[in-house]
């Protein structure tokens, strides 16, 4: 039996911005992947070298824009994060949906 990675809503601290051609602020998906990785692993008691999460690019920052990220647990199974900008400086949260996490 492979272990499960189950996963509450964490609060996340602000990520890095960049800026889009167009002026508009952006989050830095790659600091966001980090950010989460490490944050994640540490709720589940897991290694962070063992999970890696992947995030769209291009994401502006707004308050209330939510899109998926996709977390790969250190047993390969791949598991949706919904991350809900909290705030218009990258403040956000992350929640694995239930049936995603059990």
């Amino acid at each position: 039996m492979r272990p499960t990675l189950i996963l509450p809503a964490i609060a996340g601290v602000a990520v890095a911005l960049g800026v889009a051609a167009c002026g508009d602020k952006t989050i830095d998906h790659e600091d966001l992947q980090e950010t989460l990785g490490t944050q994640l692993s540490q709720q589940a008691g897991v290694d962070p070298a063992q999970v890696s999460v992947s995030c769209p690019e291009g994401q502006e920052v707004e308050q209330g824009n939510e899109f998926d990220c996709e977390l790969t647990a250190p047993n390969g199974d791949k598991v949706r994060v919904i991350v809900t900008l909290t705030d218009d400086d990258g403040g956000f949260t992350a929640t694995v949906p239930e049936e995603e996490g059990s």
